[in-house]
C-alpha cells in the first residue's frame, strides 16, 4: 500500500485538476497520464484496487507492473488516450468483475491486455463479464498471455448467461493474438468442467504447427458448463503464416442425417448400367469387407454443434478436430456395431463436418439412405475426433442407438439391368443365409410407397453363394422405377435392401430423376446421357434469375451427381440442365 500512497502523493501534486480519488476502493483517471512501473513479481501488486478502476480519456500505463481489481470493474473509456500495458492485470475477489469500453487495439500494446490472469478462489463471484465494449471484442496482445491461476474462475463474453437452449450467440468475444498455444494455461481440460473456461467465444491466433485447446462452453446451469474443442494444427498456408480461429458453440442448425449408411464394404452402389465397390471401410472387423453384413444406420445426433470459423480464409489447411463434451449435452447412448464387429467398434460414433460425417476424409457422398443409386458413405467409426480436415464450419457428434444394425443374410449384389429397353432384369447374391424364408421385391413409383411384385423363396441357412434373378415386364417408357427387397426371416423378422432406381428412355439425354425433392440436404440427380459430355446445371430463382452454376462430367449411360444446395434459402427454384444440345427444367424445393 505504500506504493500506492506515494503514487497518489506524487500524481495528485502534479495533476491535481485531472485526477480524482472518489473513494479508498476505487480509482479515476479523468485526462491524466499515470505509470505503473518498479513491480513485475506475481507477489505485490503495484496499484491494488479493491474496487473499480476508470480510465477516462487519460493514459494509464502498466509499464512492466502488476495491477490488481479486486472485487471490482475496469472501465477503459477512451478516445484520443489510451491504456497501455507490458505488465500483468488481474481480476480477483468474490464478485463478479466487469471490462467495459475500449479493449479491442491490435498495436503499440494500446487498449489491450498484456498478460491477463483470472485468479479466483470461490464459486461466488467468480465471473470475469466483457461488457459494453467496442468492437464486440477485448484482446489479449500478441506477446501476452491468458492464465487462469485460482481454483475457480470463469470469462462471459456478455454481460448475462445465454439461457435454454443454451445459444452460441454470445455478443463479445475473447481475442487471444498470440499464436503460441501455451498462450492460454490453468484451464480446465476434462469433458463438463464448471470451472476455469471461456462461457462464449473465443479467438485465437494460430500457426501451422501446434495442437491449440479451446477451453469454451455455455452456462454451467444448462448442458455441463465447459464443452471444449481441440485443433491439430498439421499445416497452414496463408499470406502471413497465421489467422485467428474462432470457435464456440451453439444449437445445432441442421436436423441429424437420418438413416446414412455406414457399411463394411461389398457391393453397394449400383445405377442403370454400372456398379460401384466399396471396401476397408470397417476394415478391422472379423471377415473384411463383405457386402451389407456390418453396417451402422445413422439415426442419433447430439442437439448442439461446435462452430469453427477464421478471421482469414487460408489458401490451404490441414488439421485434426476434437470434441469433448460432458455427459449432459453427449447424452446418446451410442449402440455397437453388430455382429462381427462389436469386439472391435463397441461404440457406432461419428463426428462431422458440416453435416457430413468424417468431413472430407470419408469415402463416398454423404446422403439420405434412401436416395436412388446412391446409399451412404464408407467410414469407420471415429468417436470424438475428426482427421485430415481442410475447411472450418461445422462440427457435430452423430450415431446409432440400434443394438444390432447388421443383416441376417449378406447381400453381395443387388442389380438392375434394362433389357433392350422393354424391361428390367433385377438380380442379387447372398454369400451366407441365417433362417432365410426368402424375398419380396418390392417397386414404388414415388420413392416412399412401396408394393410387393413378387415373392422368391429363399435358402433357409446357408454358407455359399445363393443367386436370385426376377423379370419386371409391367413397365412403362419415361417413368420411373424404385426396387427394393424385403428379406424375411423364418420368425417373421425382416430387412430392407439398398434402393435401386430405373427408367426406361430413348435414346437422348434425360434427367431421370432428382430426389428428394423437396429436400434440406443435397439432393441426387440422376441423368442419362447417350454419349460422353458435360452437364451444366443453372439454378434459378422462381423469376429465372439465375442463382448458382454447377458443371459436372457425365459418361455415357446413366449417371449420379449430388445437387449442392445447402446454402440456397427455403423456397422453391428452377433447375435448368444442359447437354447434348438439350436443355431441361425442372422444379425443386428446398425445405
Amino acid at each position: 500500500m505504500n506504493r500506492f500512497y506515494k503514487l497518489f502523493i506524487i500524481f495528485f501534486i502534479v495533476n491535481s485538476v485531472k485526477f480524482r480519488a472518489f473513494s479508498a476502493n476505487e480509482f479515476y483517471n479523468y485526462g491524466a497520464s499515470v505509470t505503473l512501473n518498479q513491480g513485475s513479481g506475481d507477489a505485490n501488486p503495484v496499484l491494488y484496487i479493491n474496487g473499480s478502476l476508470v480510465n477516462n480519456d487519460g493514459v494509464l500505463n502498466n509499464s512492466n507492473s502488476f495491477l490488481q481489481i479486486n472485487s471490482g470493474n475496469f472501465a477503459n473509456n477512451v478516445s484520443t488516450y489510451y491504456y497501455q500495458s507490458t505488465g500483468k492485470e488481474v481480476f480477483s475477489g468474490t464478485t463478479d468483475n466487469t471490462i467495459s469500453g475500449t479493449w479491442n487495439g491490435t498495436t503499440l500494446n494500446r487498449n489491450q491486455f498484456y498478460n491477463l490472469k483470472v485468479y479466483k478462489t470461490s464459486a461466488t463471484g467468480e465471473t470475469v463479464i466483457l461488457g459494453s465494449v467496442n468492437g464486440n471484442s477485448v484482446n489479449v496482445n500478441a506477446a501476452g498471455t491468458l492464465e487462469f491461476t485460482g481454483s475457480n474462475g470463469i470469462i462471459r463474453t456478455q454481460t448475462t448467461s445465454a439461457g435454454s437452449p443454451y445459444s452460441g450467440n454470445y455478443t463479445n468475444e475473447l481475442y487471444i493474438q498470440n499464436p503460441s498455444a501455451s498462450a492460454i494455461t490453468g484451464h480446465s481440460t476434462g469433458s463438463g468442467a464448471t470451472t476455469k473456461y471461456i462461457e462464449g467465444k473465443l479467438r485465437r491466433q494460430v500457426n501451422g504447427t501446434d495442437t491449440y485447446f479451446f477451453p469454451i462452453g455455455v452456462s454451467k446451469s444448462g448442458l455441463d458448463g465447459m464443452e471444449a474443442i481441440s485443433i491439430n494444427m498439421n499445416a497452414l498456408s496463408i499470406a502471413d503464416g497465421s489467422t485467428g480461429l474462432l470457435g464456440y458453440i451453439q444449437p445445432a442448425a441442421t436436423p441429424s442425417i437420418n438413416s446414412d449408411l455406414i457399411s463394411n464394404g461389398g457391393i453397394l452402389f449400383y445405377d442403370i448400367g454400372g456398379f460401384i465397390g466399396a471396401n476397408n471401410n470397417f476394415s478391422q472387423c472379423v471377415g473384411g469387407p463383405d457386402g451389407h453384413d456390418d453396417v451402422a444406420v445413422i439415426n442419433q445426433a447430439i442437439t448442439h454443434e461446435w462452430i469453427v470459423t477464421p478471421n482469414v480464409a487460408p489458401t490451404s489447411v490441414s488439421y485434426d478436430l476434437t470434441v469433448f463434451p460432458g455427459s449432459n449435452l453427449d447424452n446418446i447412448t451410442y449402440a455397437a456395431m453388430g455382429t462381427p464387429c462389436d469386439d472391435i467398434y463397441t461404440q457406432a460414433k461419428y463426428l462431422a463436418r458440416d453435416g457430413r460425417i468424417g468431413g472430407n476424409t470419408a469415402v463416398g457422398p454423404t446422403v439420405n439412405y434412401w436416395v436412388p443409386g446412391v446409399y451412404g458413405l464408407y467410414q469407420s467409426p471415429t468417436g470424438n475426433t475428426i482427421a485430415g480436415q481442410n475447411g472450418f464450419s461445422r462440427f457435430r457428434l452423430f450415431g446409432a442407438t440400434d443394438n444390432n444394425t447388421s443383416l441376417p443374410v449378406e447381400l453381395v449384389s443387388f442389380i438392375l439391368t434394362p433389357i433392350k429397353n422393354e424391361y428390367f432384369e433385377l438380380n442379387w447374391q447372398t454369400a451366407s443365409e441365417l433362417n432365410n424364408a426368402g424375398f419380396y421385391l418390392q417397386r414404388s413409383t414415388d420413392g416412399t410407397n412401396f408394393e410387393d411384385i413378387g415373392w422368391i423363396a429363399g435358402n433357409g441357412t446357408s454358407t455359399s453363394i445363393n443367386k436370385y434373378s426376377f423379370n419386371d415386364k409391367n413397365v412403362e417408357v419415361n417413368v420411373g422405377y424404385y426396387y427394393r427387397l424385403k428379406q424375411i426371416d423364418t420368425d417373421n423378422s425382416f430387412n430392407y435392401s439398398n434402393v435401386l432406381f430405373g427408367k426406361l428412355i430413348g435414346n437422348h439425354f434425360d434427367v431421370l430423376n432428382i430426389y428428394p425433392n423437396p429436400a434440406s440436404i443435397n439432393p441426387t440427380v440422376t441423368v442419362f446421357s447417350p454419349i460422353e459430355d458435360h452437364v451444366e446445371t443453372t439454378i434459378m430463382d422462381v423469376l429465372g434469375r439465375k442463382i448458382k452454376v454447377q458443371s459436372t462430367k457425365i459418361i455415357k449411360g446413366n449417371n449420379s451427381f449430388d445437387l449442392t444446395i445447402e446454402d440456397l434459402a427455403s423456397a422453391t427454384y428452377l433447375i435448368k440442365f444442359q447437354s447434348n444440345n438439350t436443355t431441361i427444367t425442372k422444379k425443386f424445393v428446398k425445405k
